[in-house]
């Protein structure tokens, strides 16, 4: 899923060059912070299969929940202290639609 939304967050923020590159790089930034994380947890909690490693798939979603948590806090706080100027409504923006674009990727793999 991180593929697909990359393929789709690149583009758009090298179309935003032109227009505004502090926009560009608030909206590449916001994608990344939803991503990244992401994935950490995809990899995290689907590294195990099996019925018989059931504990072993609950402590790996926990974990994995909590480090998309704590990476994404840390991304941000990053972003704010260290990226300047920045634009963030687009950031956010860019942030939530990166969760929409995963919802909207699960529902048509589950749909499957």
């Amino acid at each position: 899923m991180a593929l697909y939304q990359l393929g789709l967050l690149l583009p758009i923020a090298a179309a935003l060059i032109n227009w505004s590159p502090e926009i560009a790089y608030s909206v590449l930034i916001g994608g990344l912070i939803q991503i990244g994380p992401q994935a950490w947890f995809a990899r995290q909690a689907f590294r195990f299969a099996g019925a018989r490693r059931v504990q072993s798939i609950v402590r790996a979603m926990y974990w994995g929940e909590t480090g998309k948590v704590v990476l994404t806090a840390v991304l941000f706080t990053g972003t704010f202290l260290m990226v300047s100027p920045l634009d963030v409504g687009a950031l956010f923006c860019s942030f939530v639609i990166m969760i929409l674009v995963q919802w909207f990727l699960v529902f048509t793999i589950v749909k499957r």
